[in-house]
């Protein structure tokens, strides 16, 4: 697009300064204040298991499943009673052959959800971990289907932690490189390179400007099976820590 003649090179540097002056508050931003940014869509509640489901026991009927947590009080329900989201559970659970049936979380924050939010968990089963925020025996729940009966448990019946820290160092590092991004920016605005071209955009706000679309990418890359969070981390890692030498190096 052709710049009026009205425009002069002070206008240009004005507008530069302006972009990234914004563009530098937007990356800080990311980081401290928006969740999604270089993350995970999926919640994970610290607890081993707490969203889990498994059939420990079948029968002919209600009447012959015989376990040491059901009681009068356990909830039963027949197949065609269970919402939806509670038949697509149960099936996935009874399909797994005695293997637990794990639901996934997405964080609230996901703008699309390829599994399950929080709002959709089905409130037919309770789920937690005992010890924690339920008693043993509110995790059993009796289904019937097609002339059998499946004694459904789900969450955790212990109190076991599951938080997995490895990840940590590295995301703490991908969002300094993020931040290192910020940083160059404040200092061209302070400080603009010469020569600094003669369009309203420069090559640090191309940079940046890709370093914050690619982490608010992260977590559906990482849910499209394009890119793992790992992955991502190190990608923006990599790129940060060669990017920003070679610009001080050829545009300072």
């Amino acid at each position: 697009m052709d710049v009026p003649p009205s425009i002069d090179r002070s206008d240009h540097v004005t507008v530069r300064r302006l972009l990234r002056l914004a563009l530098a508050v937007s990356l800080i931003s990311l980081v401290f204040f928006y969740p999604g940014a270089i993350s995970s869509p999926y919640s994970d509640t610290g607890l081993t298991g707490y969203y889990s489901n498994q059939i420990v026991e079948r029968g002919d009927s209600v009447e012959s499943i015989d376990h040491a947590e059901v009681t009068d009080e356990t909830s039963v329900y027949r197949y065609d009673e269970l919402s939806p989201v509670a038949k697509e559970v149960f099936d996935e659970t009874r399909s797994a052959e005695g293997d637990p049936f794990t639901i996934t979380i997405c964080h609230d924050w996901a703008v699309v959800c390829d599994e399950y939010y929080a709002s959709d968990v089905p409130g037919e089963f309770e789920y937690g971990a005992v010890g924690h925020n339920v008693d043993e025996n509110e995790l059993y729940t009796i289904i019937e289907d097609d002339g059998e009966a499946y004694l459904l448990q789900t969450g955790a019946l212990g109190h076991g932690d599951g938080w997995d820290l490895s990840g940590l160092p590295l995301m703490v590092l991908s969002s300094l490189m993020v931040l290192l991004v910020s940083g160059v920016l404040f200092h061209n605005t302070i400080r603009p390179p010469n020569p600094d071209g003669d369009g309203f955009v420069s090559h640090d706000t191309v940079f940046g400007s890709l370093i914050g679309l690619f982490a608010l990418a992260v977590p559906y890359l990482h849910m499209g099976d394009v890119l793992t969070v790992h992955q991502s981390r190190v990608l923006i890692v990599g790129v940060v820590a060669v990017g920003v030498p070679v610009y001080y190096l050829r545009d300072r």
